[in-house]
């Protein structure tokens, strides 16, 4: 089998630049001398030495999509914009297969300048679009992919339509139906590329193939999956900080009930109200009391109020001091405090408290509530 630079003999003495790149090595395995003239190197071996590994990942897209189409038998010819020590040269590069001598397949490029009659503007917009993060795809009426951008590339492979990236059949027949629309279609969808499922914006466009003169759709698509995952976590969290709340407002509620439930206010007649104590007092158990029990006294016009602590834990500091204030509270408002149910624990914690000159205290609930009532009768007498 006759060697690379055997097969290439002929085209040493080509007045275009040619060159054989291997995509696999990111090298050049040959060059004639226009080539070595073209990308400025100092001499052949210099050129053949040079490691190309760094490129850019639209240049790369571009380039796997070459070794596609040349392994399918077929070429490619396209314009390219090349930076030689850094100086840009812009060349239409006509590509062909080329087996090395390993067996693997290399593109065989040709170089051919472009015309001065190019606008810098159009080179510049052409290099945009190659190197933009936005997919750019030019389809004809039937979706068939006239042209994608080394982003399409990557994120779409290299089907034939562009129907194959929606799966949702709407969104196709938008895509396909801006060609005869008078307004651009855009939309937020599912799209199916080479890392799976993705959310992009979609805009299509209405426009003309410059090359036939057909009319076309211009596909724009930007990926948009990071913003649309983070609005859901954003309304993740919401619905669970509403879920929060209303458990908190649950246990709030529930607290509340307990409260009641460990200091409920009776109504035993004769203008006596009761209040049997069970559990643990404190300021905040004390102040919430004092919201049910202030205005029970007023609406009751009651004279007399039981403040039973027979269920009562031993009290606190704060405890103690919470049932100061109930009982001045009362007292303030003209009914009389009657304490029962004091066991060693809780009178030693009332030892330092003034509870006020008119608190009864007594042993028990039911004497409590015997006093209460005779004190009810005698007042009642004493009006008549």
């Amino acid at each position: 089998m006759t060697s690379l630079d055997q097969r290439l003999s002929a085209l040493e003495l080509s007045i275009l630049p040619t060159w054989v790149y291997d995509h696999g090595q990111h090298r050049f395995p040959w060059g004639n001398a226009k080539a070595v003239q073209f990308w400025r190197a100092t001499d052949r071996a210099e050129l053949l030495s040079r490691d190309l590994s760094d490129l850019s990942p639209a240049v790369r897209a571009r380039l796997d999509g070459y070794l596609r189409v040349l392994a399918e038998g077929g070429t490619v010819l396209e314009d390219w914009t090349l930076y030689p020590r850094g100086t840009p040269a812009t060349v239409t590069l006509h590509g062909q297969a080329i087996d090395l001598d390993d067996g693997r397949l290399a593109i065989l490029f040709q170089a051919l300048p472009k015309a001065s009659s190019v606008g810098a503007s159009m080179v510049r917009g052409v290099e945009a679009v190659r190197h933009s993060s936005v997919l750019v795809s030019l389809v004809d009426r039937e979706g068939t992919v006239l042209f994608h951008n080394p982003a399409a590339l990557r994120a779409l492979g290299d089907a034939p339509t562009i129907d194959a990236a929606f799966p949702d059949e709407g969104v196709r027949a938008s895509v396909r139906g801006a060609i005869d629309a008078e307004a651009a279609w855009a939309g937020e969808v599912r799209v199916v590329t080479t890392d799976g499922e993705r959310w992009h914006q979609v805009e299509a466009r209405p426009t003309t193939d410059p090359v036939t003169g057909a009319r076309a759709v211009l596909v724009q698509q930007l990926d948009v999956t990071a913003q649309r995952r983070a609005e859901g976590q954003v309304e993740e969290q919401g619905r669970l900080i509403d879920q929060l709340n209303r458990s908190l407002a649950l246990v709030d509620e529930q607290r509340r009930q307990i409260l009641n439930l460990s200091a409920p206010i009776l109504d035993v007649g004769r203008g006596t109200l009761a209040v049997p104590l069970i559990g643990r007092l404190d300021a905040e158990r004390g102040s919430e009391l004092g919201e049910r029990l202030l205005p029970a006294i007023v609406a009751q016009r009651a004279s007399h109020v039981v403040l039973d602590v027979t269920g009562a834990e031993a009290l606190d500091p704060d405890g103690a001091a919470a049932l100061e204030r109930l009982a001045h509270a009362i007292q303030l408002l003209g009914s009389r405090p009657i304490l029962t149910g004091v066991r060693p624990e809780v009178a030693r914690a009332l030892v330092d408290v003034d509870l006020g000159e008119d608190l009864l205290v007594l042993r028990s609930l039911g004497r409590g509530l015997e006093v209460s009532r005779k004190r009810a009768r005698g007042a009642a007498r004493r009006r008549a």
